[in-house]
């Protein structure tokens, strides 16, 4: 039988918490800081924009490139293995697609770059950097360059130039990306007791609403939703994605429906573990 600890807030009661914390996240390499959000709009080869945020957990190699770029095009077998051999064990390689020259030399054009990606055998994510937002916000200055974010966000390695399969640069950024990849996850979750809202009395909890754990730095958590009622809310299964490391408050945005009102209510709960 488990049991669970509960706490009165606001209008509704926050039961079993479902995460905890069992070890330490990797400390960031020597001089990392926290890699710049990507605002990017125009994706190919995903069907929705990416965020950092939302690949805290993986490791991802971010590839500015253009793929009128000789360098770059010649870089491109060694980024496809890379993606062959490490996509399933958690690496993200996300082509950042920067033009070089003014939009009349055909570069800025969608079409000929899902071409390109086509004819070149890539299909891990490419987003459409025309404007240049992505390169100046990491500070790049030349075609190809690769930026390497470990499981945190943080930026552990960066480098230019030009690489070829099993040549010495490759066998580098190999190393750099298997190590990375075996540093231990964020937080390990603890299937421990599920998180349940029950309604205070007088109100409903709308159950049309799937919850989402809100974290002090701007980082979502989604929770998993098998059972919902109008007066209480049951979500048996642990967040879909570990919070980072140092995040340990946050706010659970609920919606509930107080008797008489006619309306329902965005409201956010407090939640610490």
């Amino acid at each position: 039988m488990t049991t669970h600890r509960s706490v009165l807030i606001g209008t509704a009661i926050v039961a079993g918490l479902t995460a905890a914390i069992r070890r330490p996240a990797p400390a960031p390499g020597a001089g990392g800081t926290p890699a710049p959000e990507l605002t990017n709009t125009s994706w190919l080869n995903s069907d929705k924009p990416l965020r950092l945020a939302e690949l805290r957990g993986r490791v991802v190699l971010l590839n500015f490139w253009v793929f009128t770029c000789g360098n770059c095009t010649r870089t491109v077998p060694s980024l496809v293995a890379y993606d062959r051999s490490y996509r399933e064990r958690g690496l993200t390689i996300i082509g950042i697609h920067t033009p070089e020259f003014p939009p009349y030399a055909g570069e800025h054009d969608k079409g000929n770059l899902a071409r390109a990606l086509d004819r070149q055998g890539i299909t891990y994510p490419n987003a459409q950097d025309n404007d240049r937002r992505t390169w100046d916000a990491y500070g790049i200055r030349y075609w190809p360059s690769f930026v390497l974010i470990d499981k945190a966000g943080t930026i552990r390695y960066t480098g230019s130039g030009e690489f070829h399969l099993n040549d010495g640069d490759y066998r580098e950024w190999d190393r750099r990306i298997q190590q990375l990849l075996a540093e231990p996850p964020l937080l390990a979750l603890d299937p421990g007791p599920p998180l349940r809202l029950v309604a205070a009395p007088g109100v409903r909890i709308n159950a049309r609403l799937k919850p989402t754990l809100e974290l002090d730095d701007g980082t979502v958590v989604r929770f998993d939703s098998p059972l919902l009622t109008p007066d209480s809310a049951y979500y048996a299964a642990p967040p879909v994605a570990a919070p980072p490391r140092g995040s340990h408050r946050g706010t659970l945005r609920a919606s509930i429906c107080r008797s008489g009102e006619g309306i329902c209510q965005s409201v956010r709960l407090a939640v610490a573990w």
